[in-house]
């Protein structure tokens, strides 16, 4: 590796470990259900209050007081409905178009979070075969930083819109679609903070790659030649 400034290399370490943080984050966030809870305690009517006590994320929904009755055994493990069956292709042809456009906005949020993650990993695999010592020791570190760069601010916009669909769908869930009781209250939980806080982490590594390429430049322009890997 060429030899770097401390300031350099300090920042370049410290974005690699943001890197594996915002993962870890959004990898979370994809795999548990507590993007948003429902809870009916208050509601007095008991099949309501059974069916409307829940937390929900990308792929399940889990039940306080049980499952609702009547879901199919092949669709439920414990107190947890599978929801990810509802995002596969249907007969979209006989559905309304607001229940369409639902349809395609919860495939958004899903595809949109999915892709934070992986454009974080593909960052993380550009990073290794850059830092590594074998055959890509010859890529220039202002394409490698530039690469990065491009792939967490993506990351990042990902992130923002895919959670932007989620709070779109749980307002509709509110007011166009009203399927709420009365009484019953809902939050966003912890799930979907770490949606957030994975994605704000991507927009901070996005804007440190610039810094690094923009001191990658200024050592080119004091140097005379480009540095590698």
């Amino acid at each position: 590796m060429a030899r770097m400034g401390r300031c350099h290399l300090c920042s370049l370490f410290t974005v690699l470990f943001l890197i594996l943080v915002s993962l870890g984050l959004i990898v979370a966030c994809v795999v548990t259900d507590y993007w948003y809870v429902v809870d009916a305690s208050d509601v007095k009517n008991a099949t309501l209050k059974r069916e409307f006590s829940y937390s929900m994320g990308m792929w399940r929904k889990c039940y306080t007081n049980g499952v609702p009755l009547g879901t199919p055994p092949e669709n439920r493990q414990n107190d947890c409905v599978f929801t990810y069956k509802d995002l596969v292709r249907r007969a979209e042809d006989n559905m309304s178009a607001d229940d369409y456009r639902y349809l395609s906005m919860e495939r958004s949020w899903v595809a949109l979070m999915i892709t934070a993650g992986g454009l974080q990993l593909f960052t993380i695999l550009a990073l290794i075969c850059g830092l590594w010592p074998g055959d890509c020791h010859s890529i220039k570190r202002s394409s490698l930083y530039l690469i990065a760069a491009i792939m967490s601010l993506l990351a990042s916009m990902a992130g923002i819109a895919g959670g932007i669909c989620f709070i779109a769908l749980r307002d509709l869930d509110h007011t166009t679609r009203a399927i709420f009781p009365e009484g019953a209250t809902t939050r966003y939980a912890w799930s979907f903070i770490l949606g957030w806080a994975g994605t704000g982490l991507c927009l901070l590594e996005g804007f440190i790659f610039l810094a690094l390429l923009r001191m990658d430049y200024d050592d080119v322009a004091e140097s005379g030649r480009y540095q590698t890997m």
